[in-house]
């Protein structure tokens, strides 16, 4: 007899790509406690656990529908250049300073995975004259 849930499991996953700049999307405003909050990114690699904070003001966040979902231009070389490819575990924290990146005494906003890609590849094509000699 197989197992069958009434639910599904939703796990947020991001996905960014060296070189490029991208958009991210994020539930962020429904559980602030602050007014206009600035947000801590802490992104930690799953394999070599290193991080990667940074500090995003509220004046960032370009989404037309803030109550809904909050969306933010992100340059990935910015802070991932350096960073291997892989899995990341992810937490935005509220404060109300532009610079902390310690996350001791902030209200968690949001969590989940981080998938870090290398930049697009390049593939050059090569053009061949190839010859055959058919045996009789």
């Amino acid at each position: 007899m197989l197992n069958t849930f009434p639910f599904s499991i939703y796990i947020r996953m991001i996905q960014l790509t060296k070189g490029v700049t991208q958009y991210i999307y994020l539930t962020l405003t429904e559980k602030e406690t602050l007014t206009d909050p600035n947000y801590l990114f802490v992104f930690k690699n799953r394999s070599t656990n290193n991080e990667v904070k940074f500090v995003l003001l509220n004046a960032a966040d370009v989404s037309q529908y803030k109550d809904r979902y909050n969306k933010f231009s992100l340059k990935v070389d910015k802070y991932f250049s350096s960073k291997p490819r892989g899995q990341y575990t992810y937490s935005v924290y509220e404060q109300t300073s532009s610079a902390n990146q310690d996350t001791t005494g902030l209200n968690e906003l949001e969590s989940g995975i981080m998938w870090l890609n290398d930049a697009e590849n390049v593939y050059t094509e090569y053009q061949t004259n190839d010859t055959f000699k058919v045996r009789q």
